[in-house]
């Protein structure tokens, strides 16, 4: 039995499948987007908990999953165009409720900056600001005899590694990607959520002295998210990490399954009205 009504297919985006995953019914149609530390599978508690109250879809980018590879470097912009070209695909309907965890956060931003009329909202899952690589990369401690390998990885790439493409499983030219976002400025008056975490406060690599500090350092940089949009609100899960969607998949349902009822009940709204065409509707 499959209480999500899920299916899984490849869906041709220009030469290159991109596997989806599909569930639920009903606008709007919600799209979860990951990072670069977890695959999408790790969102399936989260679409099987919304299926009943709307479409939900997952997938995987270029090279990642079971989804074919692309050329490389590819900037956030790539991305876009990719996701664009997968839902027209796979004939998802808007208006879209984007949710973005972490880097996948960075490239909801850039799509509804892009695609303004077809996106009824969007939700940040702890996610990823263009200026943390420098604010927070120089802040790590220097290097030290016996120290965890998993620690000597993370410093590089926040400090450095971060620069170059080949540091990440996609080849992602983050640079580019962090320009594309600083773009943005604004995204109006589109609803927005940010949704973040105790990410350093619970994070075991960072001597714990230091914890508040970077802490308050993203916290910062989750608030100017927020600064996004007129319409946007910024609530906390204490006590979990980063991996807001694999620690607390309820908690997370619970904030998108509400930003989704007040998009469709904004959907009948303007139908109602007799308004055409998706932007009108949103």
């Amino acid at each position: 039995m499959n209480p999500a009504n899920e299916s899984t297919r490849a869906i041709d985006v220009g030469g290159r499948r991109l596997v989806l995953t599909t569930g639920g019914l009903g606008a709007p149609t919600v799209v979860l987007e990951t990072g670069l530390g977890a695959e999408a599978d790790e969102w399936a508690p989260v679409q099987r908990a919304l299926a009943p109250h709307a479409t939900v879809c997952r997938y995987d980018r270029a090279g990642r999953g079971a989804s074919d590879p692309a050329t490389k470097p590819r900037s956030a912009a790539d991305l876009v165009s990719d996701l664009h070209a997968l839902l027209q695909g796979a004939a998802l309907p808007p208006p879209y409720l984007l949710v973005g965890h972490s880097f996948g956060g960075l490239l909801v931003r850039l799509f509804a900056h892009r695609h303004r009329d077809l996106v009824a909202g969007v939700v940040l899952v702890d996610a990823m600001h263009e200026d943390q690589f420098d604010l927070l990369g120089p802040t790590f401690p220097p290097p030290r005899a016996g120290e965890p390998a998993a620690l000597v990885d993370t410093r590089e790439f926040w400090s450095r590694g971060w620069r170059d493409p080949r540091s990440t499983k996609e080849g992602l030219d983050l640079v580019a990607s962090c320009e594309q976002a600083r773009k943005i400025g604004s995204l109006g008056d589109l609803p927005l959520h940010v949704l973040s975490a105790g990410t350093f406060l619970n994070q075991p690599l960072v001597p714990e002295a230091m914890r508040p500090h970077l802490q308050r350092i993203w916290d910062g940089l989750q608030r100017r998210l927020a600064g996004l949009s007129s319409r946007s609100t910024h609530g906390t899960i204490p006590g979990c990490g980063h991996f807001l969607q694999r620690e607390a998949p309820q908690e997370v349902a619970a904030v998108i399954g509400a930003m989704a009822r007040r998009a469709r009940r904004r959907v009948m709204r303007a139908g109602a009205g007799g308004n055409e065409g998706v932007g009108s509707r949103i």
